[in-house]
Order: structure tokens, then C-alpha cells, then sequence
């Protein structure tokens, strides 16, 4: 997807360029995915990704890869490494971890190591958010697919 190439809010100029596609194909495929829902126009007239669907696109495709043990095992591993990190570091979100940025006796290394565990830190939590989603999900979806949860869905 030509949206694939977006790190920031573009217009069909710039995602045709980085695509290294023609505008007209940019533009079509840019049209398409508005239909899909998979990219939005902001009032700006810009194109991005559209974050929602994308967020739902994780849960199913998590669905779709794995068993329901599968998605608690890795919840419980994702978990247990927040822990660590809890204790290790005396903080309790990856929030808080970044708050520690501000303070006037940090050094540059003890800067860059804040920022590192930080975001492991949220990448996990989003992980997790994302599991408990899908393990939400799971139940109703293997019903009306008549699967029996130690299966990998198919959507």
C-alpha cells in the first residue's frame, strides 16, 4: 500500500514520491483505502493512516495468528517483563519513567537509557492493550467460526 510509506500526515504529491509511484496511481490507491476506511483526509487535506482501523487491523490479525493460549502466554510474558522493569527502575508507568527526564541531576547516558527503557516500556504496555483486546474478542469470534479457541481464528 502506497500509505505504507507514511510516517507523517502527507499529501498525494509526497506519498506518490515516496512510493515512487505515478500520482494518478497514489491517487486511485489513496481513494481506495478512503472507501476501506484504512486511510482518513484530514481537514487540512492531508493523508494519513487511519489509526482506528489500524488498531482494530492488530487485534484481528493477533486473532487470526494465534491460539487463545498462545495470546495468554504472551500476555503473561509482556506482564512479567513490565514487572520487571517496575522494580528494577521504582516506577510504575512508562510514563513516569519519562517524567524522570526533567531532573536536574540526570546525565546524557542516564538520559538516553531513560528514553530506551521508556519506550520498551510502552511498546509492552500497547502489546498488552492490545492482547487483553483481542483475548476480549477471542470467545465471541471463535463462536461465530466455530473454532474451538486452540486454533488460530480465521476472520
Amino acid at each position: 500500500m502506497v500509505v505504507d510509506t507514511l510516517d507523517d500526515p502527507a499529501t498525494v504529491n509526497s506519498i506518490a514520491e515516496q512510493a515512487d509511484v505515478a500520482w494518478e496511481t497514489a491517487d486511485s490507491e489513496i481513494e481506495r483505502l478512503k472507501v476501506e476506511n484504512k486511510v482518513r483526509e484530514r481537514e487540512d487535506g492531508l493523508f494519513e493512516p487511519n489509526p482506528v482501523q489500524q488498531f482494530l487491523d492488530q487485534i484481528l490479525q493477533l486473532i487470526e495468528d494465534h491460539s487463545k493460549t498462545e495470546l495468554e502466554t504472551q500476555l503473561e510474558d509482556y506482564q512479567a517483563q513490565i514487572e520487571e522493569l517496575e522494580a528494577e527502575y521504582e516506577a510504575s508507568s512508562a510514563t513516569e519513567m519519562r517524567e524522570r527526564l526533567t531532573s536536574d541531576d540526570v546525565s546524557a547516558t542516564e538520559m538516553r537509557e531513560i528514553r530506551s527503557v521508556s519506550d520498551t516500556w510502552g511498546a509492552l504496555e500497547l502489546e498488552i492493550r492490545l492482547l487483553k483486546n483481542a483475548l476480549q474478542l477471542y470467545d465471541d469470534l471463535a463462536r461465530l467460526s466455530q473454532s474451538n479457541g486452540e486454533t488460530p481464528i480465521t476472520v
